[in-house]
């Protein structure tokens, strides 16, 4: 696909994926570097990512996610996870997302740390909820870009936040201190022809103002 609507066009929330077609290395991290890649407030990055391919925790993370089939007949289940404790201001990450400047010295790097610490702490009050919230609209834009990505080489995806997150965490092993799931993306290779896209005229939902 050459025309970028084209991969807009072909992308569609896979439900039932083909067991028996496995996505390789290869595309597996060209998704996940389209999601490294991915714009992010202040160029925090507030994400990790983790790729589940063992099947029998899929099986016991999609008895918590409302027994939908993606989870278990896709190649892949990519959680992308929202910081947490990380994003605090009196955290390291900040002076670790700083450090990788090569263009600042350590004046400047020092100024740009108090000034990213001092915007956490006025932002967010350093509250777990508010920080979560704000992590997970960033990682919108990390699983867009994956998905995209994904159909640019012909893979199918589902994003899904339809889980029970704190169970999913359990199961998976995460720190809800330190980690907190965004969303899921199953990704392999759709087992049914892709459903018809309805989406609104575009006249009536664009307004100009000239």
């Amino acid at each position: 696909m050459q025309d970028y609507l084209d991969i807009l066009k072909f992308r569609h929330a896979t439900k039932i994926f083909d067991e028996n077609k496995k996505v390789s290395d290869d595309d597996v991290n060209y998704i996940l570097e389209a999601g490294r890649l991915s714009p992010s407030s202040m160029g925090f990055e507030p994400w990790d990512f983790l790729v589940v391919e063992n099947k029998e925790l899929r099986k016991k993370i999609q008895e918590k996610s409302y027994n939908q089939q993606q989870v278990t007949t896709s190649s892949h289940l990519i959680l992308i996870l929202s910081k947490l404790s990380e994003l605090k201001s009196d955290g390291d990450y900040v002076k670790q997302v700083v450090g990788m400047r090569p263009d600042k010295n350590e004046e400047e790097k020092a100024k740009r740390v108090e000034f990213y610490r001092n915007f956490l702490k006025n932002s967010f009050k350093d509250e777990e909820e508010l920080l979560y919230t704000w992590a997970h609209a960033q990682a919108m834009f990390a699983v867009t870009n994956m998905m995209n990505a994904a159909a640019f080489k012909g893979i199918d995806s589902c994003p899904m936040e339809g889980f029970d997150r704190l169970a999913v965490g359990e199961i998976l092993g995460l720190d809800p201190r330190k980690h907190r799931i965004a969303i899921m993306l199953p990704v392999g290779y759709r087992l049914n022809e892709q459903p018809v896209k309805y989406r609104r005229d575009i006249k009536s939902l664009v307004s100009w103002i000239k």
